[in-house]
């Protein structure tokens, strides 16, 4: 197996390297140190070579997180670690691949949707016996619960990844839109899930048309309308229209969810819309088992005439059932409304509390990047390393000899400094300072670390401000150098590691440090996307600025950890040789993807099966609704109040106002009055009405009342026996002079 491989530079489409890349004279290619790489009319070597002391714009490009981001970041490395340990390798957590395997699950539950869809029927009797047929196919019943499972997964997958970027802080500046798109990518997931519970009809979709019905009562005046169109519904048998809608909101959500999957990343360079095929597999492979294994339980069937009792709930997306009919409800939503509220406003009410010193001028917030024109050779580098598109390639018209320049577009940097560490032409910089403050730093440090302790060997290592903030956090508090076994250490924080040219690895180097250590974020979990990974594949001579093919053998290493692990690796002993006499490999040291043992994929497999299972458990949760156990319901519902006087075809107007008056034991529960005019316009009010009961026995009337004539017009008055969780309906029937009640409006 080579050392390294002999790859050619990557360059964006258009570009030539040997004629659009280069000075107006071309270098010496005698050398084997540019190991095919063009030259710059000025490079990191010179900038070592005429290096200053002035670094106070430096500081300006280090993020200084907020003190809320640093603990609810710290509480997810505390969840992190277990699976870390246990696997051994940060390559194979979950938690850094939240966003990829939602895109994945996304997947699952619309393939899986359409197979359900082939075998759905529609109307309130024959959709729930379509769910009970699927259940006696080994693979309808199968794919029915990975569709649950996966749909609850996904809720959950879409969160975490949520609170990762909100303790990164990645919702200001361009990646608002990620943010928001993001916020309203998980309100339609819900609401997706919502409507997916509601085809079933069983008694838990009887509770969600309740509590639906409740909320058109509470902010439309649609309530009285869309309850009488399902009583309707139900009596004619004709109720496959309601359930095609139902249907079509269902899959409308979803195309909709995955349009706004397209809209969460459409400003992020090479979008990576699936996770590693490890996962991918194992994912697959769980919730196939979990389905098989675990198949769902079907509910009763909905029952108009009694209320539901006792369900199964999903607290993923049926969290608001407990609350329905109670005085809790109003708070519940109102408290979700404002969290809504503030996140959407979050990049704009925020501040990135970055704040620096330059030249006795203070700065709020991270300076973006910055290409100086006169020493661009449009080589393109930069433009394809940009995690977020903030530059481009455009062709150039002065009087340099180069066929492109780039082009920086501030509204989309993030000032993550990748653009630095990709340009060995020292040509793109953050902010108004050069980016010769970079090596100046280095260069300072070095100098004073030296001059601190000038016996002992001096190990310089770099890290990002992630690190800083936890596990790099003591070290860079104590005064002095850190000691290391016998070797000191001088530590630098960058705003990403891919902020690091390779040259000046180089070049600190050959200023006297010993050996030089970068420690990064983990594979998939770096705050800018793709720092971590340019600079292993820029050290492994993978990409282009690439380390230099006469130090590849250098005693260069990279640990790739969480932020939380920064002690560990420090610490690490360096690589040794693998056979005596032999110089031990620097290169496989900074490797970023280790090869991964059967051992760790068992592992990570058995820890997502556990992880399913307990979603699978807690979201099967046994509830009792308080409503049917202590109450029963009189429902009534007269569609056209003017019917008892129309009933030969010519109104028979009353002289006086009228109310029509539901009564419970001469308690007057609801009423409302009419004006004989209104007799006059179509369209009158219907009179719909649930209330609720205590069990027992009552004397219930419905009836038209002239409180000055003192006259009645009973439309019903009975004295039933009610049980806990029945519904007296009184329905009053246009083509009939007795109305109907009970099971007998159902007939």
């Amino acid at each position: 197996m080579p050392r390294f491989s002999k790859k050619e530079p990557e360059l964006l489409p258009g570009a030539v390297l040997e004629e659009d890349c280069q000075t107006a004279v071309p270098p010496d290619t005698s050398e084997d140190d540019h190991d095919d790489d063009h030259e710059h009319d000025v490079t990191w070597t010179a900038v070592a070579d005429s290096a200053t002391s002035d670094v106070s714009g430096l500081a300006a490009w280090q993020r200084k997180p907020a003190a809320w981001a640093v603990f609810l970041e710290r509480v997810a490395l505390w969840l992190e670690r277990p699976f870390n340990k246990l696997t051994g390798t940060p390559q194979l957590n979950p938690f850094y691949h939240t966003g990829t395997i939602a895109v994945f699950l996304t997947l699952v539950v619309g393939l899986t949707g359409f197979y359900i869809f082939l075998f759905y029927k529609y109307g309130f009797e024959e959709s729930y016996l379509a769910v009970l047929r699927m259940d006696e196919q080994f693979i309808a019943r199968t794919l029915r619960a990975v569709h649950r499972y996966a749909s609850g997964a996904l809720v959950v997958t879409t969160l975490l990844h949520a609170y990762r970027t909100l303790f990164m802080e990645r919702f200001r500046g361009q990646r608002w839109l990620a943010w928001v798109t993001g916020i309203v990518l998980t309100i339609l997931i819900w609401l997706a899930g919502v409507t997916g519970y509601w085809l079933v009809w069983d008694t838990r979709a009887q509770l969600i048309t309740d509590g639906f019905v409740r909320f058109l009562q509470q902010f439309t005046p649609w309530a009285d309308g869309f309850a009488l169109w399902l009583i309707r519904a139900e009596i004619s048998g004709n109720s496959w229209p309601i359930m095609l809608l139902i249907l079509m909101v269902h899959v409308v959500l979803f195309l909709v969810v995955a349009y706004f999957f397209y809209l969460h990343i459409r400003r992020l360079s090479r979008a990576k819309w699936l996770p590693e095929m490890h996962l991918v597999i194992g994912a697959t492979a769980v919730l196939l088992l979990v389905a098989i294994f675990w198949p769902l339980r079907n509910l009763p069937a909905a029952s108009s005439l009694r209320l539901p009792e006792s369900i199964t709930l999903d607290p993923l997306f049926l969290f608001y059932l407990p609350t329905e009919g109670g005085s809790m409800a109003p708070w519940l939503w109102g408290g979700l409304l404002l969290v809504t509220a503030v996140a959407l406003a979050l990049p704009w009410i925020t501040r990135d509390r970055s704040v620096a010193e330059v030249a006795g001028a203070k700065t709020v917030g991270l300076p973006v990047v910055n290409i100086i024109n006169d020493r661009c050779t449009g080589c393109t580098k930069c433009a394809l390393d940009c995690p977020y598109g903030a530059i481009e390639m455009v062709e150039r018209h002065d009087d340099k000899p180069h066929k492109f320049i780039a082009i920086a577009d501030p509204k989309l940097c993030v000032s993550c400094g990748i653009c630095v560490g990709s340009c060995d032409g020292v040509a793109v910089s953050l902010g108004d300072s050069m980016p010769e403050l970079l090596w100046d730093a280095v260069a300072m440090r070095l100098t004073m670390a030296k001059a601190k302790a000038p016996e002992q060997p001096l190990k310089l290592v770099f890290t990002c401000d992630r690190h800083a903030a936890h596990g790099a956090r003591p070290y860079l508090q104590q005064e002095g150098l850190v000691a290391v076994g016998e070797t000191a250490v001088e530590l630098i924080t960058v705003p990403c590691v891919g902020t690091l040219p390779p040259d000046m690895m180089v070049w600190a180097l050959d200023a006297g440090a010993s050996d030089i250590q970068v420690i990064g974020c983990p594979p998939d979990d770096c705050r800018n996307r793709e720092g971590n990974l340019w600079t292993e594949k820029r050290l492994t001579r993978q990409r282009v600025p690439r380390l230099k093919r006469a130090y590849s053998d250098a005693p260069i290493t990279a640990a790739w950890v969480a932020p939380d692990d920064f002690a560990t690796a420090l610490k690490a002993p360096p690589p040794a040789a693998e056979a005596p006499g032999e110089a031990p490999d620097y290169l496989a040291a900074r490797r970023m993807f280790p090869n991964i043992s059967r051992r760790s994929l068992a592992i990570l497999f058995g820890l997502m099966v556990l992880v399913l299972l307990a979603q699978v458990f807690l979201t099967d949760v046994p509830f009792t609704s308080r409503l049917a156990a202590n109450n029963a319901v009189v429902q009534v519902m007269v569609e056209d109040p003017t019917t008892l006087f129309n009933r030969t075809g010519a109104f028979a107007l009353p002289q006086r106002p009228l109310t029509l008056r539901l009564e419970v034991d001469g308690e007057i529960l609801a009423e409302e009055s009419y004006d004989p005019a209104v007799f006059f316009v179509e369209g009158v009010r219907p009179f719909v009405e649930d209330i609720q009961i205590a069990p027992g026995s009552h004397h219930i009337r419905l009836a038209f009342v002239d409180e000055l004539a003192q006259t009645t017009h009973v439309l019903y008055e009975a004295t039933p026996t009610l049980t806990p969780g029945d519904i007296l309906r009184i329905l009053y029937n246009p083509l009939s002079d007795t109305p109907c009640k009970g099971q007998d409006c159902l007939q």
